[in-house]
């Protein structure tokens, strides 16, 4: 017969596990250590994951990301061992600065590339947001033309 545990430590964990099992499906984890190496002991995989498990799970503010792993198992929400104190505002910063001089519109569409055949994602045609870029402007190769919301 089996010996018990002397305290079983239990903490809700809710739905993180099946966002965890998501993003290993898609492999953002190796992505984003491959894309975007840091010299960090956490790198930069492990921080997004834990910052999207931190959103889905009521995001708190970016002083509290530490909080938030306190009371989890990380070696099962992150894939490895992470202590807390690992996980602090200013690890999150040097992420995101990383991932910002990386480029996100890079790392989006590498995401994107790889979930279309693991998801068995439609490719026949795509689409780009470009209503946060001007969209009027000089073309050299353009003859002028009155734009349409112009009185005379």
């Amino acid at each position: 017969m089996q010996a018990l545990p002397s305290a079983i430590e239990a903490s809700p964990v809710h739905h993180l596990p099946m966002l965890k099992a998501y993003a290993d499906h898609l492999g953002l984890g190796s992505l984003l250590k491959h894309s975007v190496p840091t010299a960090m002991a956490v790198d930069a995989g492990t921080v997004v994951l834990a910052m999207v498990l931190d959103t889905l799970r009521g995001r708190s503010p970016l002083s509290r990301f530490e909080e938030g792993f306190a009371q989890h198992d990380t070696a099962r929400l992150l894939g490895k061992a992470v202590p807390p104190p690992a996980l602090n505002d200013d690890t999150a910063g040097r992420v995101l600065a990383r991932l910002y001089d990386f480029g996100p519109m890079r790392l989006c569409t590498a995401c994107a590339v790889r979930a279309a055949p693991r998801f068995g994602l439609e490719r026949r045609s795509g689409h780009g947001d470009t209503t946060s870029r001007s969209v009027w402007g000089e073309d050299q190769c353009a003859e002028p033309q009155a734009l349409p919301c112009q009185v005379p």
